[in-house]
C-alpha cells in the first residue's frame, strides 16, 4: 500500500504521462484488454484438434485432448473478459484467505 504523498506523486505522474504521450497509453490499454476473436478462434483450434489427438494418439492422446478441451473452455470463457461482474454475494469465495494473525 501507498502512502498518500506516495500514491498522489503516481498519480501526478501517470497523469503527466496521459498528456505527453497518449499513443503510448493507448497501446498499454490495449494490451491489457482481452482479444475475443483470438480467443474464440484457439478454442475452436484446440477442439478440433482434440478428435485427432485421440485417433492418433491412444490413450496418450485421450489425455492430451482432455487438456485441450478444457483450456478451449477457458479460452472461451475469457473472451468477455470485461463483461460486467457478478453481484458481489455471488462471487464471494467460498473460504476467505485470511492474513498474518
Amino acid at each position: 500500500m501507498l502512502d498518500p504523498k506516495e500514491m498522489a506523486a503516481f498519480d501526478g505522474l501517470v497523469s503527466q504521462l496521459h498528456s505527453t504521450d497518449p499513443r503510448f497509453c493507448r497501446r498499454m490499454r490495449r494490451l491489457s484488454t482481452p482479444k475475443p476473436r483470438l480467443y474464440t478462434t484457439a478454442a475452436a483450434a484446440l477442439w478440433l484438434l482434440a478428435p485427432l489427438c485421440i485417433i492418433f494418439g491412444g490413450w496418450t492422446g485421450t489425455l492430451i485432448a482432455a487438456v485441450c478441451c478444457a483450456y478451449g473452455f477457458r479460452l472461451y470463457n475469457k473472451r468477455n473478459g470485461n463483461a460486467p461482474q457478478p453481484a458481489w454475494w455471488v462471487a464471494t469465495p467460498r473460504f476467505k484467505s485470511s492474513g498474518p494473525r
